[in-house]
């Protein structure tokens, strides 16, 4: 009987202490940082200036960019024979043979940089990219 008085007293004694600790430790404030999260997904839209577009075509340089995903050079093939035939002086340029190294989906911002470069380098008055699975 004595035995079990003493395992009473002792769950007891811990049970007082598990209940004492928050409260011991909510005794002291601290500083608290919280960031407010919208879990709609909703995203403020900025408004921004966009280049402008040449009203015709004709003269001017095409720039096409495949990324290397399954029948995109097929459809940039198909609209560069678009272009050439409805378009008088269209300069037709295929990224992905000048600079078979583009022909990826960038994985890094220097990618991105360097692909960027290459596509300006051609100085485009237009461009067209294929993002196509």
């Amino acid at each position: 009987m004595r035995k079990a008085v003493q395992k009473h007293l002792l769950t007891c004694t811990v049970l007082m202490l598990m209940l004492a600790l928050p409260v011991l430790s909510f005794g002291k404030e601290t500083a608290q940082s919280w960031e407010l999260v919208n879990p709609q997904g909703i995203v403020k839209v900025e408004p921004m200036k966009v280049n402008p577009h040449p009203t015709t075509l004709e003269g001017k340089t095409v720039l096409l960019r495949w990324n290397g995903k399954h029948n995109g050079n097929n459809i940039l093939d198909r609209v560069a024979e678009m272009l050439t035939e409805q378009v008088k002086d269209v300069k037709i340029v295929k990224l992905w043979e000048k600079y078979p190294d583009t022909v990826m989906v960038s994985s890094s911002q220097e990618k991105s940089k360097d692909i960027a470069k290459k596509v300006a380098s051609f100085k485009p008055d237009l461009v067209i990219a294929s993002q196509t699975d």
